[in-house]
């Protein structure tokens, strides 16, 4: 195992990143709050099943928690974020995650005015979507397939000749995108 101090340092720093207490930590994980102070403080190095159980509360994996270098939370703020708006048409592209496009995954709001009809080329192949509608009321069309999407339903599809969206609605439709680009050729 690591070295206790980088275990600490790394459980510590992901605990306060998330705004937790020692106690509330404890809760989450089912360890102690005396452990997990003296794992965070190097007096003691956690048994692979501690330090897997603070991992996992902390929403990391093991490995992450280990790891002395780490990726620490990012902070993106909405005066932050890529956006684009189509003058044309007043559609609003928001690129969410710049740390997550880095390992393939672009996460993208999107939002579409009333009466509104966009098309995308087709994907590379080997681009793996997945499309959830937020607010309002979607129709989407992969090819010839027509797919009507309210709040709260979503939909994953590959590479299609062309993709349509429309906003037949009288308000703003609003979806998440998120595109696994790891397998594009």
């Amino acid at each position: 195992m690591n070295h206790p101090d980088a275990i600490g340092e790394n459980a510590r720093r992901r605990r306060l990143a998330r705004g937790l207490t020692l106690e509330q930590l404890a809760e989450h994980s089912g360890v102690s709050p005396a452990m997990i102070s003296e794992v965070e403080r190097a007096i003691k190095n956690p048994t692979v099943r501690v330090a897997y159980q603070i991992a996992r509360a902390l929403g990391c994996t093991l490995t992450e928690l280990l790891d002395e270098g780490g990726t620490p939370p990012r902070v993106v703020r909405a005066a932050e974020r890529r956006s684009l708006i189509d003058p044309q048409t007043g559609v609003e592209r928001h690129g969410l995650s710049p740390e997550m496009l880095r390992h393939g995954l672009d996460l993208v709001w999107y939002v579409v005015p009333p009466e509104t009809v966009g098309v995308m080329t087709a994907n590379r192949p080997g681009i793996l979507e997945h499309l959830t509608v937020v607010r309002g009321t979607l129709t989407l069309m992969l090819g010839r397939e027509r797919h009507r999407l309210r709040a709260g339903d979503g939909i994953t599809y590959g590479p299609q000749a062309t993709i349509e969206y429309r906003n037949q609605g009288r308000g703003p439709c609003e979806f998440m995108l998120v595109a696994d680009t790891r397998r594009a050729s």
